[in-house]
């Protein structure tokens, strides 16, 4: 709240609203605007010289806290693919163009083929769907988290019974939780639980990034663009749609060949 000695200092709108999200002392600000007023640039300097920071909401240090605690006590080891995503734009082209006269369809998005994948994978090699708790624990049913980004925050909500749903139907379940986790009405079993993660940039300008493992998991599947990039098919080089994976492991739960046959299952299952 702007108390009385700042709603009397002359500062400008943009100045205002810099004093107010770097927690800066408006009075001890000097004004280089007409007749000393308070300019953002000038808000800008005053921070940078003393050290001002911004407030700190309770989503963001919930983040630092998990992140810290996970990247402090799990031991990550990284493990990197390039797919050839071809056939996934294909696919999905030709499921769009028949649901486009449907409007009860879930339109489907790469980041249910990514799910799709990743719980088949998690089918095929359940070893990767086990956790750590002073020793190995195998998870009875395939839970998959999804990093959704909320106001200024993050949430992981999990798809449930993920290892049997199709396209559409993981389509349906994406975009009911998301939906629900942005509104604030995601149900509480669905915000914990499960082995693996998909942490999804590719509506961004990120090829490639790593990320770190949720607290109570063993992986988080990182995903960038899909753009044109060199690439081999049959011995020749081409230019194909690609998209980099990046799996973050936890080394207590697996090792770097088991976790090489994880993440080829889901470059496998991506490709065709």
């Amino acid at each position: 709240m702007t108390n009385r000695t700042e709603s009397r200092i002359k500062a400008s709108p943009r100045a205002r609203r810099a004093i107010a999200q770097l927690g800066v002392d408006a009075a001890a600000v000097r004004g280089s605007g007409p007749e000393g007023r308070i300019v953002e640039s000038d808000v800008l300097r005053a921070a940078a010289a003393g050290g001002q920071r911004p407030a700190t909401s309770a989503a963001r240090r919930a983040i630092a806290a998990a992140t810290t605690h996970s990247f402090s006590t799990v031991p990550h080891f990284y493990l990197r693919a390039e797919v050839d995503a071809t056939a996934m734009i294909t696919v999905r082209e030709r499921i769009l163009a028949g649901a486009s006269s449907d409007a009860r369809r879930p339109r489907v998005t790469i980041t249910d083929f990514l799910l799709c994948a990743m719980a088949q994978a998690l089918r095929d090699c359940p070893f990767a769907n086990c956790v750590w708790k002073d020793g190995l624990v195998q998870l009875p049913g395939i839970d998959i988290g999804l990093v959704v980004a909320a106001g200024d925050g993050l949430l992981v909500p999990r798809i449930r019974q993920a290892g049997g749903a199709d396209l559409l139907a993981m389509a349906r379940k994406r975009s009911h939780l998301v939906d629900a986790a942005r509104a604030g009405k995601a149900p509480a079993d669905c915000l914990s639980g499960g082995a693996a993660s998909l942490s999804n940039l590719g509506a961004s300008r990120v090829d490639e990034f790593a990320a770190i493992i949720l607290p109570g998991q063993s992986s988080m599947l990182a995903v960038g663009r899909i753009a044109p990039r060199p690439f081999v098919v049959e011995g020749q080089l081409c230019v194909r749609p690609t998209v980099r994976l990046c799996l973050s492991a936890d080394h207590r739960v697996m090792d770097g060949l088991s976790g090489a046959k994880f993440l080829g299952r889901i470059v496998e299952l991506l490709e065709t």
